[in-house]
């Protein structure tokens, strides 16, 4: 080879690997911007404590992961979540229900139950691209009084599914991830009003919403 054909070569070479591992890494939340903000002065609080969220094997992972075809998955190696995905499962589905409670606890039946236990077992987590996100998902909850008696305690199992057609790049994908997060504690709420002023009515199965 010309000398001078070869070290046009290694320069190219170089050039590529050095824009290959410059490439940035972008690193998303399922807390949306607004989450975090207090709730309001005064509004009654309670105890809630989302103790555990069981995720499939697959996502205990950083990076994120898209369906890129009926039996393949592709790892986004720079794109990747902020924390691990239990913990942004668990954190974010807390904040929600922090704050749908607090706007309803004041005048319902929820009033006298001081602490919310939640566990939430995510069993699907993915999405394709430009074209849909997914959330499947069952929790239970005991949500208890001062005394700890019998009639003070509500327990609460369901199963909940969540579908978002959704546009856009990675960005658009996880913010489906947290409309879907928003819907499960809503759900989540919604059974546990009306299972606190004794109404027994099914639970929020699923959620659909297309752009």
């Amino acid at each position: 080879m010309n000398p001078h054909c070869f070290r046009c070569a290694i320069t190219l070479l170089i050039s590529v690997v050095t824009a290959c591992s410059s490439a940035p890494i972008r690193y998303y939340t399922l807390i949306p911007p607004d989450a975090t903000q207090a709730a309001p002065p005064n509004a009654a609080t309670m105890a809630i404590d989302v103790r555990a969220v069981h995720t499939p094997a697959q996502l205990n992972r950083a990076e994120l992961m898209i369906r890129t075809g009926p039996t393949e998955i592709t790892l986004l190696e720079n794109e990747r979540w902020a924390s691990p995905v239990k913990d942004e499962i668990r954190d974010a589905a807390r904040l929600e229900l922090q704050h749908r409670l607090a706007k309803m606890i004041e005048f319902s039946p929820l009033k006298p139950f001081g602490k919310l236990s939640v566990t939430i077992d995510v069993q699907r987590l993915e999405a394709e691209l430009g074209r849909y996100a997914l959330l499947e998902a069952s929790w239970s909850a005991n949500l208890s009084g001062p005394s700890r008696t019998s009639s003070d305690i509500i327990v609460k199992d369901c199963a909940f599914w969540a579908y978002e057609e959704i546009r856009g790049g990675y960005a658009g994908m996880v913010e489906g991830y947290q409309r879907e997060t928003m819907a499960l504690a809503d759900a989540i709420a919604s059974a546990l009003a009306s299972s606190g002023s004794g109404i027994s009515v099914p639970c929020q199965s699923s959620s659909s919403r297309s752009e």
